[in-house]
């Protein structure tokens, strides 16, 4: 007697998009990288040619931005770029060193490229600067909740006008005037690793110009340049630069906190941030003693 087996179609299992996890933790970059052509004002007379190892109420002014990043709970490690392991910095958290590249585009490409070796480069990774004595753990961790779910390449801190001058007053930062109010850098950056790879000699010209908002705006074509002196340049515009000049898909964050917005650049902004910390540890020691 023959058997016959009856052979049944195994249902296939439909195929599931492969769900990654949210990104919670980043690698951050610190430029603290100098010019060694250009002696920044901050440095002359006192030699020590790197301007984020000057003290800032007796304390260098990147181990506040060092103890902000490990206070954060979001950072796992750093790459500090434009210093040497022997600068003897304190920072609780595994760190690599990058020796310095002589420009602030130079410095961040070379840390985005140093993980896009070591890493998946779709993952997003902070930058900041060093000279942001201001920053705190609490406001780099609400920068980063701000920018979930990264379903962009890019996203980068703003400071509105108002918010930086009524802590600091006279402060005279550069600002970008948009339809939705006046805007200076906030000092924060989230990128995708690779996108932050794209594009090398445009960011360059606009990271070079900074300074200048005419300039850069420039740069970005007759429209923009038009949008802005007529007072119609808006967020949404920028947005759309973004997209279709650098090929980036990005988003400004609004920060709540002037602290973000000052760096220290120039003798000033040092007097202020000083006076600012000064204040503070009063403020502090005054409410111990009422304890």
């Amino acid at each position: 007697m023959s058997l016959w087996v009856l052979s049944l179609p195994t249902q296939q299992k439909e195929r599931l998009p492969v769900q990654t996890p949210p990104q919670t933790t980043f690698d951050a970059i610190i430029l603290a990288g100098y010019d060694p052509d250009r002696p920044h004002p901050l440095t002359q007379g006192r030699g020590e040619p790197h301007k984020v190892l000057l003290p800032v109420a007796g304390r260098p002014m990147i181990g506040y931005v060092l103890q902000a990043l490990a206070d954060s709970g979001c950072v796992t490690s750093g790459v500090i770029v434009g210093m040497e392991p022997t600068a003897g910095l304190e920072f609780d958290l595994p760190v690599d060193y990058l020796p310095n590249r002589g420009s602030i585009f130079a410095n961040a490409a070379a840390g985005f490229q140093h993980l896009a070796g070591r890493q998946d480069p779709r993952r997003h990774a902070l930058l900041v600067s060093a000279d942001v004595p201001l920053l705190t753990g609490e406001m780099v961790r609400w920068f980063v909740n701000a920018c979930q779910p990264l379903d962009k390449d890019a996203y980068w801190g703003i400071v509105e006008k108002q918010v930086l001058e009524r802590t600091f007053p006279h402060s005279r930062r550069t600002y970008l005037r948009l339809v939705e109010g006046q805007f200076c850098n906030g000092d924060l950056f989230l990128g995708r690793i690779e996108a932050a790879l794209r594009q090398q000699a445009l960011i360059r010209e606009l990271v070079e110009r900074r300074k200048n908002v005419l300039s850069q705006l420039r740069l970005l074509g007759p429209r923009v340049l038009l949008k802005f002196l007529l007072r119609r340049l808006s967020m949404a515009d920028l947005i759309g630069v973004a997209d279709r000049v650098l090929g980036l898909q990005g988003q400004p964050v609004i920060l709540p906190f002037a602290e973000a917005g000052m760096d220290v650049d120039k003798p000033h902004h040092l007097a202020q941030v000083e006076a600012y910390l000064r204040s503070r540890g009063q403020q502090a020691a005054g409410g111990a003693a009422h304890g």
